[in-house]
């Protein structure tokens, strides 16, 4: 598609500059991080581009609370991180890996990625089943769940992704990630996460969700149920999986079936599990 519709390219420093571009442009004007999504598709009245880049927001830092992920950090930067790479074993790492080509992941940011809310992101479900939080600008620095803001989307609209924070493992915190896909660069027909920690033998917090449903990743509650509470076996694993297939709501697309979908829910969310089981019995 080609540019020569955008007349303007903006750089503001600051968060509270670039929210003030974006009202004053209004239906015209839309931010830009790493572009991925602006080269893909871009709307024909948009003729203002709003570059976040320059406003110090891709950091990446270990604090009290968390693995602090600034939001123009791009997808490569927080997969070669070292504080990154030790939550839960490295299951950030590995779903990095699995999301597109090593040259989308240059230039795709960690804040895009999560405004973007495309249904099949790889990052959605994961960083659900972590118990991410997001911080935003609006008029006022706010941090909210990454569910509840994806809740409250259309309160956010107009809202700046400043930083995600990803809380510190601890012992007994182990997580998971599975992607089904035509071939390793394409997205996903349907993905999978799990978070578990264990206490005693048992799953004292549970956190499974899928994406690419065909919809946004979402949690699964009553999968989680039935682990809740219960030692992590060949049974309680199994009854877990047949539960989130028949309980996830999945449609028919170009890419695959609804009920193509159900039987890669049954997997993915299986294979999490038991590769959680592998690592509890090492």
């Amino acid at each position: 598609m080609p540019r020569s519709q955008v007349t303007n390219y903006l750089r503001p420093s600051s968060p509270e500059e670039a929210l003030t571009l974006l009202r004053d442009g209004g239906k015209s004007a839309r931010y830009v991080a790493g572009g991925a999504d602006v080269a893909r598709t871009l709307p024909s009245d948009v003729t203002t581009l709003i570059d976040l880049c320059a406003m110090n927001l891709s950091s990446i830092e270990e604090r009290p609370d968390g693995i602090v992920i600034g939001a123009t950090a791009t997808l490569s930067e927080v997969l070669e991180n070292g504080s990154v790479a030790g939550v839960c074993d490295g299951v950030i790492v590995d779903m990095m890996r699995k999301v597109g080509s090593p040259l989308l992941r240059n230039i795709a940011t960690i804040g895009g990625t999560l405004a973007s809310a495309h249904s099949w992101s790889d990052v959605i479900p994961l960083f659900l089943v972590l118990n991410a939080q997001v911080t935003f600008y609006n008029g006022e620095y706010r941090t909210l769940s990454l569910a509840d803001a994806y809740a409250a989307r259309e309160e956010l609209a107009d809202s700046i992704i400043t930083s995600v924070t990803i809380p510190t493992s601890t012992a007994g915190d182990y997580a998971a990630f599975q992607k089904f896909s035509r071939t390793a660069y394409d997205i996903a027909l349907l993905n999978c996460a799990a978070y578990l920690h264990i206490d005693d033998g048992r799953c004292s917090e549970v956190r499974i969700a899928a994406g690419g449903t065909p919809r946004l990743g979402e949690r699964l509650p009553q999968a989680e149920g039935v682990l809740r509470g219960e030692a992590l076996n060949t049974d309680t694993i199994e009854r877990a999986a047949r539960v989130a297939r028949d309980t996830t709501k999945t449609a028919d697309d170009r890419r695959a079936s609804g009920e193509y979908r159900k039987d890669l829910v049954y997997a993915g969310v299986k294979r999490c599990l038991e590769g959680i089981a592998g690592k509890v019995e090492a």
